[in-house]
């Protein structure tokens, strides 16, 4: 069996940035299943994982564009403290907080009643390197196929429930 649409795959893998630093892996954990053809990975990655069979081993690099886009300066902007809720504990270096449209942002800097924030992905702007090992290859179940994702002990025992998202 090779990686092709309507596969279940799953991966173990490591992603670096252009430094070396380690910004993703599971080479310490059970192996990443996802549905090929799906948009459950970065396509990108998917594509390049396309026709290898199972213990092929493939190093792949993602620019900015291909993985989690350039970095936008107009997605980091300063509010006053005074627009969290008063006490708010999330108002700490580093938390990641939901504007009132549900984008997720980073708290980067705090002066006194200045925050900062940015939208961007903590990965946008960097090159990744990719090192993947295909683990396993298999046929989805016809639920699976419906729903264009997985379903296994880790997601919903099996069957969806209301946290899916799929019904």
């Amino acid at each position: 069996m090779i990686v092709e649409k309507d596969k279940i795959v799953s991966i173990q893998y490591n992603a670096t940035d252009e430094t070396g630093a380690v910004v993703d892996s599971n080479t310490e954990f059970e192996p990443l299943a996802y549905l090929h053809g799906h948009g459950n990975i970065l396509q990108s990655l998917e594509e390049a994982l396309e026709g290898l069979q199972i213990a092929e081993e493939k190093k792949v690099t993602l620019t900015p564009g291909e993985a989690y886009g350039d970095f936008n300066p107009e997605l980091v902007f300063e509010v006053s403290r005074e627009q969290f809720p008063e006490g708010a504990e999330q108002v700490q270096l580093g938390t990641m907080v939901q504007s009132s449209d549900g984008q997720e942002l980073l708290i980067t800097d705090i002066d006194g009643d200045k925050i900062v924030l940015d939208g961007n992905h903590p990965l946008a702007g960097r090159t990744l390197h990719f090192s993947v090992t295909i683990k396993n290859i298999r046929q989805p179940t016809e639920e699976e196929l419906s729903h264009g994702h997985v379903h296994d002990a880790h997601t919903h025992n099996n069957s969806c429930g209301d946290g899916c998202g799929c019904h």
